[in-house]
């Protein structure tokens, strides 16, 4: 679970406010730490509205639907520049994730930039693993995405405030969290886990 937690965040460039009854989701700086009880509720019942609109299900025939990305036909040329740092390479985008003091990637995802509504998220021998599904303005803020196992099974979702504040949520709409940079707050302002990459 937190590998899947760490991994999340590669698609995030400008901060835009959206409010409910005067409190506001996206703080010019955070202050989740000092909101009431209620503030944060409402919040995040906001943005439990957006994302979970529709119900988020499992997808049928997801592997069938994306047989062409299930192995990354550029495997090698993707992951060296990934793990050389490139955020770009051709017509795509790229992101590394890293375990934890080790210089090897585990994982590369990659957006094609004339389709910037998907990424895909592939093991270090090319297999694809992942899927998010991107709405609204992306890459401007805020917007939100779903990410999906290869067998259409749902992961999580999160709600992106600014590249330093996102609002993360289990598939059935439950909340986890809100990361602020490294960390991730309960309601109760602990931090409960904290990334690596960010």
């Amino acid at each position: 679970m937190k590998r899947l937690l760490i991994m999340l965040f590669f698609l995030m460039p400008i901060a835009v406010m959206a409010s409910y009854n005067d409190i506001y989701i996206a703080d010019i700086k955070y202050d989740w730490i000092d909101k009431t009880a209620m503030e944060k509720e409402a919040i995040i019942s906001e943005v439990k509205d957006i994302i979970f609109e529709t119900p988020i299900e499992k997808q049928n025939n997801f592997r069938e639907q994306f047989k062409d990305r299930l192995k990354d036909k550029n495997h090698l040329d993707n992951y060296f520049a990934a793990s050389a740092g490139y955020k770009e390479l051709g017509d795509y985008n790229l992101s590394a994730f890293y375990y934890k003091k080790m210089k090897n990637i585990y994982m590369y995802a990659i957006q094609d930039k004339k389709d910037v509504s998907k990424a895909y998220y592939y093991d270090a021998m090319g297999k694809l693993r992942y899927i998010d599904f991107i709405y609204g303005e992306y890459p401007d803020y805020p917007y939100y995405s779903i990410q999906y196992r290869v067998s259409g099974k749902p992961v999580s979702a999160i709600y992106f405030v600014s590249k330093d504040c996102q609002y993360l949520f289990t598939p059935d709409g439950e909340f986890e969290g809100v990361w602020y940079k490294h960390n991730l707050y309960n309601k109760d302002s602990e931090i409960t886990l904290t990334r690596t990459s960010y």
